[in-house]
């Protein structure tokens, strides 16, 4: 198996409402790596439909 050379890399993170985001870059920030995780496409087990609009019902999308 041939052996790769170590990369100095970053990760930034993105935390929202609606989803996780990760993208990674090398030394010269070009993007070798990007996921997320849409919380309402990708973990609809946990019904994550609603959004708090400040009032004291939340709201459905």
């Amino acid at each position: 198996m041939a052996e790769h050379a170590p990369r100095r890399c970053c990760l930034g993170w993105d935390f929202s409402t609606q989803q996780v985001k990760v993208v990674a870059v090398d030394a010269e920030l070009n993007v070798f790596y990007e996921e997320s995780v849409h919380f309402d496409r990708d973990l609809p087990e946990f019904g994550n439909t609603e959004v708090y609009t400040g009032r004291l019902e939340p709201s459905r999308h």
